[in-house]
């Protein structure tokens, strides 16, 4: 009888103990940047086009999730908003893979040497936000 009871105490701190330890594990989940670009005026097409045929496919290399990309429809300088958010499984591992991306000399040579030759530029202003989503988001 005692071995019953020690067996019965002994599972149930180990039940106890590894739903506590379970739920005191945090749950990380991913962050994501959003990117808003005032292009150059008239440019918005062009620069649009530089993302779909070049740099996507840059930031995928570097391990980064493209999650969407848009141009804005309302609001002010319509015609030249572009926007796109970015995945990331830490704020780490963001700048971990834009310094990857920092290093690729196809990125150097076809993004980071236009944008700074003004006859080329095509991103007048850029602004960047961290997202973080909340526990009842869709996208985590």
């Amino acid at each position: 009888m005692k071995w019953k009871i020690l067996a019965i105490v002994g599972f149930t701190f180990g039940v106890l103990g590894t739903g506590w330890g379970l739920s005191a594990q945090q749950v990380e989940s991913k962050v994501f940047e959003l990117r808003i670009y005032k292009a150059t005026a008239g440019k918005r097409a062009e620069l649009s086009d530089r993302f779909r045929d070049h740099t996507a496919a840059m930031f995928e290399q570097a391990g980064m999730e493209n999650v969407a990309y848009w141009t804005a429809a309302t609001g002010p300088d319509v015609d030249d908003t572009f926007v796109y958010m970015l995945g990331y499984p830490s704020l780490e591992a963001r700048d971990e893979m834009w310094r990857t991306l920092g290093q690729n000399e196809e990125f150097q040579r076809i993004i980071v040497a236009a944008e700074q030759d003004p006859s080329r530029k095509l991103a007048a202003e850029i602004n960047a936000r961290m997202l973080v989503p909340t526990s009842y988001s869709a996208l985590k």
